[in-house]
């Protein structure tokens, strides 16, 4: 019974140490090996873009309110009673197309009078310059005394400032008449009616029939401080080619302005500064600074609010993509440059605003520096650089 113990025990044991070497074998040598196989080798994915020095123009980007390029109070020159409006509240006007007409019957009546007039004085004349005439004859042979024949000539020079008298007032009465169809002054978009159908307007009216507005083109008025004016100034006299075509055509000096439309889209619009529109705010010190731009598609409204990017500074400076810029601690802006032998370093640079999206670096790089963009967050030390060339498109994606 004793022997049979023991050998169980024995046969216990012998299971035991066998399970633990094939697990030893089988288990821990073998997890060692298959982490040697899939460690990853230390690399870095990084990409680049080239540091390229280019002409930048720096922006001062301020608040402007869109104003009509011009206006017109439509009123009346004669008085009467309005009997059509003939035109549609909204609509885009002709210069000298028909508004409002006045009705016309007391001016045609008028016109009538006067022609009578007129008429009635001619006869007149004829019989005083026959009269004249006449004794201008008989003056000849003395038979007519001076003070008649001075009398003949006074009454024919009457009579005919009597007719040029009547013929003028026939003419204002025309006038008058052709003043009862009130007309646009000015082609634009005619806002509602402020009068309508049966209203006695006169001339002296304070009131307006209708405004119509010319917003084909606008004015954008903006202020900024009178400090800056001589930069302005300077700008403009060194615009570009063309720039300096566009003033040579519109007689104007101007400079180019970006107008931003909308932000959702990134739509902007191009306009030229005034300086004929600009005046000192004796308040504040800001310059009125008047833009001008073409709205043939009116996407620009009077009353509108709208950015604007005024040209502030023209230099040579670095367009860098804004993650390319990093930060230390102290909030100093740097970049990671890659050398040419392959390692990384940083260069601590200077910023001077943003444009269209990228920082512009006017110190700490060097022209065709291979500046990091995307992958930073990659740089282990000890891993091999693996580069590619940097593309906007990445920036969507």
């Amino acid at each position: 019974m004793t022997v049979d113990i023991q050998k169980s025990s024995l046969l216990i044991a012998s299971v035991l140490v066998t399970s633990l070497l094939v697990g030893c074998k089988g288990g821990l040598f073998a997890d060692k090996t298959e982490a040697a196989e899939i460690e990853p080798p230390l690399t870095a994915n990084i990409s680049v873009i080239e540091a390229e020095k280019k002409p930048v123009t720096l922006f001062d980007e301020l608040q402007g309110r869109v104003v009509a390029f011009r206006t017109a109070e439509i009123r009346p020159q004669v008085s009467g009673i309005i009997t059509q409006r003939l035109f549609k509240q909204g609509e885009v006007t002709a210069s000298e197309q028909p508004l409002f007409q006045i009705n016309k019957e007391p001016f045609v009546i008028d016109i009538q009078e006067k022609e009578a007039s007129l008429a009635q004085a001619k006869v007149t004349l004829e019989q005083a310059e026959r009269q004249y005439i006449r004794l201008q004859e008989l003056d000849k042979t003395s038979a007519v005394s001076k003070q008649a024949l001075d009398e003949a000539n006074f009454n024919y020079k009457k009579a005919s400032a009597n007719v040029m008298q009547n013929a003028a007032t026939l003419d204002q009465s025309k006038l008058n008449l052709k003043f009862a169809t009130i007309r646009a002054p000015i082609s634009g978009i005619i806002e509602q009616a402020l009068v309508t159908e049966g209203t006695l307007v006169s001339k002296g009216d304070s009131q307006a029939l209708a405004i119509i507005k010319q917003i084909d083109k606008v004015y954008i008025d903006v202020r900024q401080p009178a400090s800056k004016f001589p930069l302005l100034r300077k700008l403009v006299a060194s615009g570009t080619p063309q720039e300096q075509s566009v003033k040579q055509k519109t007689n104007q000096r101007g400079l180019g302005v970006n107008i931003i439309v909308s932000d959702d889209n990134g739509e902007k619009m191009t306009g030229q500064i005034v300086f004929s529109g600009i005046s000192v705010d004796v308040n504040t010190g800001d310059l009125i600074v008047r833009i001008i731009a073409e709205n043939g598609k009116h996407t620009l409204l009077p009353g509108m609010y709208v950015r604007t990017e005024i040209p502030r500074r023209k230099l040579d400076a670095f367009l860098l993509p804004q993650q390319a810029i990093q930060r230390a601690s102290n909030g100093e802006a740097y970049v990671v440059v890659v050398t040419e032998k392959g390692d990384v370093e940083q260069h601590v640079v200077k910023l001077d605003g943003i444009q269209n999206f990228n920082y512009v670096v006017t110190q700490g790089l060097h022209q065709g520096d291979k500046v990091i963009v995307e992958g930073h967050e990659n740089l282990i030390p000890g891993a091999a650089l693996n580069i590619s060339q940097w593309q906007a498109a990445e920036l969507a994606g």
